[in-house]
């Protein structure tokens, strides 16, 4: 499997996924939006955009299969493109500029390529099993250590409802009186790239999917960043991760567990 070749098919597929989003957002109408469940949110370029996806990206592989937030799909050993067209559609709905095109290749259930597409900023983050994480070409790596009052930890809000929303509000308050600075920008994707990027120096989130996290894996791992499952299933089953460079997802996680 020739993952540079790949990797460039699922970048040149993600940008022009990102051109696709930055059209459908000026051309937005209410009738586009709907929810799927209290606080989650689908338009109907999110579908659009996903099938557009699910062509190219099938062209480059055509023995892969496809996983889409939209469309659904298993993931099994065989080469799986894992995709999610607009990760952060609350916000894509809203016109707050911080939403994601995110793509990843998993062979026997493992993420090796990641695609995570900024069409708001014009960024793409890049990465491939052994061949590093970019950011519009340039290679990018984690933060340093830091002391909590330096660090930035960010994390995705749970939906309303959510069952563990009560133990989430507790590790939400204890990670406030720890690090300098917490943020959520409601697109898991962006966040870990920018984990990997060193501009946050930790994140955790709980009852994510599969697609919002693939991408980020390969990008952290490739920059020297970590992602941990606190529940203590294979990452892309797990319904609680960490992600962080090394020093700071320890200290995240000692937060998290130790109330």
């Amino acid at each position: 499997m020739d993952l540079v070749f790949l990797l460039e098919k699922a970048r040149l597929a993600g940008m022009e996924a990102a051109t696709r989003i930055k059209q459908a957002r000026a051309a937005l109408q209410p009738a586009d939006v709907s929810q799927k469940a209290p606080g989650d949110w689908v338009t109907r370029f999110d579908r659009e955009v996903e099938e557009d996806l699910q062509e190219a990206l099938q062209q480059a592989l055509p023995q892969g299969l496809f996983v889409g937030e939209e469309s659904g799909g298993e993931l099994t050993d065989e080469p799986t493109w894992l995709v999610d067209p607009i990760d952060g559609t609350a916000n894509f709905a809203r016109g707050y500029p911080q939403y994601a095109v995110s793509i990843a290749l998993c062979v026997g259930r493992e993420p090796v390529l990641g695609v995570i597409v900024d069409p708001s900023r014009d960024e793409v983050f890049t990465a491939a099993t052994g061949l590093g994480a970019c950011l519009n070409g340039r290679r990018i790596a984690c933060a340093d250590a830091r002391l909590p009052v330096q660090c930035l930890v960010a994390t995705v809000f749970p939906k309303p409802g959510a069952p563990f929303m009560d133990h989430y509000l507790g590790e939400f308050g204890r990670v406030l009186k720890t690090f300098g600075q917490v943020r959520r920008s409601g697109a898991m994707a962006l966040e870990l790239a920018y984990v990997a990027a060193g501009r946050v120096d930790a994140f955790w989130a709980r009852g994510m999917g599969a697609w919002d996290a693939a991408a980020g894996i390969v990008l952290l791992r490739e920059a020297g960043a970590v992602m941990h499952a606190v529940d203590g299933l294979p990452l892309l089953q797990s319904r609680m991760l960490v992600a962080g460079s090394p020093a700071g997802a320890a200290l995240l996680e000692g937060v998290l567990k130790h109330p």
